[in-house]
């Protein structure tokens, strides 16, 4: 998009301050031709052609790598006049976990024919939304970012050319680097109504889905009065009503509807739910609630061939892998909808075979790729510009990486970022080289594993004495670099430094007596993950690799894996030796996961307690737990 052949950048005042939404105005001549409308805005936009929603959703990017749109809109076009109608909602705070911020803004260009009739610039009517409530900046949860607030009583014509409140636009100064969308746009799907389950009261409605599903709200409403509906939504129900508020998090947005008849979308905040709860301040005549799911497109591969059982949790992981797909791989959709190293590894993974495709994949690492913290580390999510690392989720980064060129056999994108991983990777070996053979837990980082007690990095890990689980992902990183760099040709010594990490690990953590690794010295501890990653990174000889995995299995005073690095026990299980766990896995799989497939939500858990971890905070749809769909094809 040549920004500068036809559209400015321009904002609908000067000084925009964060939870702020613009609305801009335009019109144009249409007499025939495909008509193609390319956008991009800081930080989400809707598009209206003649009042229908024409295009929505900005790809979550950076101010220095800029995403724009291309959306075919001829279907919405109409001989003569017609009337462009868009919505910019601005993030503008940097607490979250889904967003970096830039300058309030947005870009467009309509082209009829391929020429240009319509473009924003100085020129262009805007104004400030009367109906979205401006600068409320309540908060959904830390990660997701902001609720919302509209009023549809507030609403006016000016989606088709009536016109209250507005005035030219004022430009603004920046000039980034565009780059068109690495991967599909979303699609909507019919909406999914809420069937009523329960009447609190005449004013309290609870509203049941079905099973889990992701999109935007609908509202259809007739009123007597107008008045503000609260809607809370979540997974499930605590003690007959949602559990709008877990601790900090209120999981709720507001909807003002008018006398008569309301139909309202809201086209910018997704919700994950199955329950959706309306309180009213006063009965309602009617009221109709929905999700329209919002879905990236994909295509189903073959299945091996599976039991009944096996199909219901093939069934559960597939829905979960795409209720995890947005612009990007979300670890949750009702919690927190963001990009994870770690976690969008395991997505990824399963993707290709659930899947088939890899330009989602593709589009994910490179967004990783363009993270810019001054120390050299991945940032805990993606985009983002908290100061929040994980160090451990740098190295999973490696893993992926590799996978994907397996996949896909795509050099070109790998020596692309072959930098960026060589930059990342020279922390830790710098790290290495200050602290001696094996490394220590990062400083002023979250320190973690994984959610067991001791891995979790909350308040635990001892920084003055190095940690079996980030040596052993070291160690696996370096090889999986390795297995890069000779890919692409490249000279190395990653594969080197890799086999005198894993001796130094035997020396360091290896306790002879137990015939186990420790995950420290310090404050003794045995774990499941650490011993698997012992195995996996070669620090076990392939002889005692079978004994470990024998008392990994059996040994009650290990700490457990939990469900998101079950793929490490497994893996560790069939590196020593696949005939005789194959079965075992695959078993183990059935008692893990039957138990979601019954409890009826659709979709697989965050960790095995479901809505009771994390204090009632569990997920019921988490990304990272559709595993059995990669051992079930390379298993069966």
């Amino acid at each position: 998009m040549n920004q500068s052949e036809c559209a400015k950048w321009i904002w609908c005042a000067d000084g925009a301050q964060a939870d702020e939404y613009g609305e801009f105005y335009s019109s144009f001549i249409y007499s025939g031709g495909k008509a193609e409308l390319m956008i991009s805005a800081d930080s989400n936009y809707a598009v209206y052609l003649n009042g229908a929603l024409a295009a929505f959703g900005q790809y979550a990017d950076y101010p220095y790598d800029k995403i724009y749109d291309t959306a075919d809109v001829t279907s919405f076009c109409r001989e003569g006049e017609n009337h462009l109608a868009v919505v910019v909602w601005y993030y503008g705070i940097h607490t979250t976990s889904v967003y970096y911020p830039g300058n309030a803004a947005v870009m467009f260009a309509l082209t009829c024919a391929g020429k240009c009739v319509c473009a924003s610039s100085a020129d262009t009517l805007s104004r400030k939304s009367p109906a979205y409530a401006q600068h409320r900046k309540k908060i959904l949860t830390g990660q997701l970012g902001l609720s919302f607030l509209y009023d549809a009583a507030k609403e006016d014509a000016w989606k088709t050319g009536g016109l209250q409140g507005f005035s030219r636009s004022a430009p603004v100064a920046q000039a980034l680097p565009l780059r068109k969308r690495p991967c599909e746009r979303l699609i909507l799907e019919r909406p999914v109504y809420g069937k009523l389950c329960k009447t609190a009261s005449q004013s309290d409605l609870i509203f049941d889905l079905g099973i889990n599903t992701v999109g935007f709200l609908k509202i259809e409403a007739v009123s007597e009065r107008a008045q503000t509906l609260l809607i809370s939504y979540g997974e499930h129900l605590a003690d007959g009503v949602v559990r709008r508020r877990i601790g900090s998090r209120d999981f709720s947005v507001e909807i003002g509807v008018r006398r008569g008849e309301t139909v309202y979308m809201n086209p910018f905040r997704r919700l994950g739910c199955k329950y959706i709860e309306v309180q009213s301040e006063f009965p309602l005549k009617e009221i109709r609630v929905s999700i329209v799911p919002t879905v990236y497109p994909v295509r189903e591969k073959e299945r091996p061939r599976l039991t009944a059982a096996q199909k219901a949790i093939y069934d559960i992981c597939e829905r979960t892998l795409r209720l995890c797909m947005h612009e990007h791989y979300e670890d949750c959709p009702w919690r927190e909808q963001a990009l994870y190293a770690m976690d969008s590894r395991n997505q990824m993974l399963c993707g290709y075979y659930a899947f088939g495709e890899t330009r989602f994949p593709r589009a994910n690492l490179e967004l990783m790729s363009r993270d810019d913290r001054a120390d050299g580390l991945l940032s805990i999510c993606y985009p983002i510009r908290m100061d929040l690392v994980i160090p451990s989720f740098s190295l999973h980064y490696f893993t992926a990486c590799a996978e994907y060129l397996r996949y896909s056999g795509d050099e070109d994108f790998l020596r692309g970022i072959y930098p960026k991983l060589q930059s990342v990777l020279s922390v830790f070996l710098s790290k290495m080289e200050k602290e001696g053979d094996v490394i220590f837990p990062f400083q002023g980082c979250w320190n973690f594993y994984e959610w067991r007690g001791g891995l979790d990095g909350n308040g635990s890990t001892d920084l003055s004495e190095p940690d079996l689980i980030l040596n052993g992902l070291l160690s696996i990183a370096l090889q999986r670099m390795a297995e890069i760099s000779d890919r692409l040709g490249a000279d190395h010594a990653y594969g080197a430094a890799a086999a005198a990490l894993n001796a130094s690990i035997r020396t360091v953590f290896y306790d002879s007596e137990r015939e186990l690794f420790r995950d420290r010295n310090g404050k003794i501890t045995y774990s499941v993950l650490g011993n698997s990653i012992a195995v996996l990174c070669g620090a076990c000889e392939k002889e005692r690799a079978v004994s470990l995995c024998e008392a990994m299995k059996r040994d009650a005073s290990l700490i457990p894996i939990s469900l998101s690095m079950k793929c490490f026990f497994y893996d560790a299980c069939l590196h020593a030796d696949r005939e005789r766990y194959g079965a075992w896995i695959l078993d183990d799989i059935g008692r893990c996961y039957l138990p979601m497939v019954e409890y009826g939500v659709g979709t697989v858990w965050e960790t095995e307690l479901g809505e009771r971890d994390f204090n009632g905070a569990g997920s019921l749809c988490h990304g990272w737990s559709a595993l059995p769909i990669y051992y079930y094809h390379t298993l069966l």
